[in-house]
């Protein structure tokens, strides 16, 4: 399994940019703002370029502090987006024993790989509500595995 790298060179800029979105957006109404708009739109444009992710949106920034820091935040958008791939059972299951091991941005880049490669939209709830999908609270990673390579589409 290969760790993530990001360009940490980047981290403080990708930091600035996400913050002053996140306050603009908080404080203006972006779509009826002409002028808060255009701001937004070079901010975008300027995520875009320093992550080189062209379908990055800078929207989904907007309350990032609701549930993570700006670090995270920015070290998630620095990663590159999760691809489809021909993911083997082994692969799958390697991925899934060390899920918990990760930080929140790395973890939460992994969560996404896997549901792209099992099409399971809710695999979230496989990883931490086990029995939502029908195996015991307490299941360990490598039944939840096992319950994922079974339900895989």
């Amino acid at each position: 399994m290969k760790k993530i790298s990001i360009d940490e060179t980047k981290l403080p800029a990708v930091m600035e940019i996400i913050e002053k979105a996140a306050l603009l957006m908080d404080e203006k109404d972006c779509d009826s703002d002409k002028e808060a708009k255009k701001e937004l739109g070079e901010l975008q444009k300027n995520l875009r370029e320093i992550t080189g992710n062209k379908k990055i949106k800078i929207n989904i920034f907007q309350a990032y502090w609701s549930y993570t820091d700006l670090e995270t935040t920015a070290r998630r958008a620095l990663m590159p987006p999760p691809m489809k791939s021909n993911l083997s059972n082994e692969q799958l299951k390697e991925i899934v024993l060390h899920i918990l091991k990760f930080g929140e941005g790395e973890r939460d880049w992994w969560l996404e790989y896997l549901e792209i490669n099992t099409g399971l939209d809710n695999l979230t709830d496989y990883i931490f509500y086990p029995d939502l999908i029908g195996l015991d609270f307490d299941a360990t990673l490598e039944q939840i595995a096992d319950k994922i390579i079974a339900d895989r589409k």
